[in-house]
């Protein structure tokens, strides 16, 4: 493991391995850490350079006050990058993890080739005040969860129903790190994934593999990105790296095998 401390004297956790290019950026999702990328790290790490990081307010990072937007997720990956000299970089992200890797793309153009998106979303801004807005009705509801009395127990069937049956010890021990993050961290990392994605999308070139469980509207994905291509595991729940890693790593080396 190797550590950063960024411009605002956040610590950030990360971890470097193997060589080879392209170089893998490993980006986790919402209450998540790097050792869920554990399986594809090994897998890539054999003929590539591969990092993973913690983000602000999860895993052994740091847990400051502020911070929980996808500006400054981008930001403390780009000190990362630049300390370890990335560029060109194959930028993998898991759901909650999608917003800060589009922003960091569309900042840092230079130290992303393409970008994998695992069952992640795009969308306008979501409007929390308005009930008939479908992604600020859901993130409102789990955040009122989360907040209330009974706070813990709902963090933990919230995330609970992120993993299939099959999940097994894998996804037992996800689950588990899962809800050691602060629920204040919850809570603001919630809000900072409610910007608008799809305009971030919008305005980058990099080539996309969008990567779902469940199928995807490949229409409305379609328009926000310039050159993206799908895929759909099988068998598996929210965590498909976690899950069912060999789907997963298969469908990333041939993407990248093709770029």
């Amino acid at each position: 493991m190797a550590t950063l401390t960024t411009q605002d004297g956040t610590r950030i956790f990360y971890r470097l391995r193997g060589k080879g290019r392209p170089p893998f950026l490993f980006i986790h999702g919402w209450c998540s850490n790097l050792t869920h990328w554990d399986a594809q790290t090994r897998y890539f790490a054999k003929q590539h350079r591969v990092l993973a990081v913690d983000r602000r307010g999860h895993g052994r990072s740091d847990v400051p006050a502020g911070g929980y937007t996808a500006k400054q997720h981008a930001a403390d990956l780009a000190e990362v990058a630049r300390k370890e000299r990335m560029r060109a970089a194959i930028v993998v992200c898991h759901a909650g993890g999608g917003p800060a890797a589009l922003e960091f793309a569309r900042s840092c153009p230079q130290r992303v080739r393409a970008l994998v998106m695992l069952d992640s979303n795009v969308g306008p801004k979501a409007k929390f005040s308005e009930p008939k807005n479908l992604a600020g009705t859901i993130l409102g509801g789990m955040i009122d969860q989360i907040r209330g009395k009974n706070g813990a127990a709902a963090f933990r069937q919230i995330y609970g129903a992120l993993f299939s049956e099959h999940a097994g010890r894998a996804g037992r021990q996800a689950l588990a790190e899962a809800l050691e993050t602060p629920r204040e961290v919850a809570v603001a990392e919630l809000y900072g994934i409610s910007n608008d994605t799809q305009a971030t999308a919008k305005q980058l070139t990099q080539p996309v593999l969008w990567l779902s469980v469940r199928g995807a509207d490949e229409a409305t994905i379609g328009k926000a990105f310039r050159n993206v291509q799908f895929g759909q595991m099988v068998g598996s729940g929210h965590f498909p790296h976690v899950e069912v890693p060999d789907q997963t790593n298969a469908m990333i080396e041939r993407f990248v095998t093709n770029l």
